[in-house]
């Protein structure tokens, strides 16, 4: 607790024998240790509450979880960045105009034919589109326009 060297409690010693007399030494030695042992307790007990109280043991688990935490949170900042900057090397390099994935002249011909099946469907929907104009008018009965329809179409046809 303190730090005293054993030639100072010598020296403590000589003076007190000289001050208080070779007859009460003994009983005042008696009476300081007694009174620095109870100090010592006290002071002891305190700081044992004092710790419970505070709960130094959670607390260094908490920094020590933060710690762990905010180490974490630099990895994967690291982690995104590095995801961030691989994503625009390959957009870079996909965007190039000498990229050439290995695509053959087949695959060049399957994609002008769904261009104009696109175009085949786009104008069929529009041709739907139209019939379903021409029947449901606000102003002839659906009926009546499917029946002249069924009559043009079957003239169209050359059937009379």
């Amino acid at each position: 607790m303190f730090n005293i060297h054993s030639t100072e409690i010598l020296l403590i010693l000589i003076i007190a024998l000289i001050v208080i007399g070779p007859e009460k030494l003994p009983a005042t030695i008696k009476t300081a240790s007694l009174w620095i042992g109870r100090f010592r307790r006290s002071f002891y007990k305190v700081k044992s509450e004092i710790e419970r109280e505070l709960n130094t043991d959670e607390i260094r688990r908490q920094l020590h979880n933060e710690s762990v935490m905010t180490q974490i949170d630099e990895t994967k900042n690291k982690v995104e960045t590095i995801a961030k900057e691989t994503e625009t090397s390959v957009n870079k390099l996909v965007s190039t105009e000498n990229f050439d994935p290995g695509a053959s002249n087949a695959t060049k011909e399957s994609s002008l034919d769904e261009k104009s099946i696109r175009e085949e469907i786009k104008g069929t929907a529009d041709e739907i589109q139209e019939v379903t104009k021409d029947i449901y008018t606000p102003s002839k009965n659906p009926k009546l326009s499917q029946k002249k329809s069924t009559k043009e179409a079957k003239q169209g046809d050359g059937v009379s």
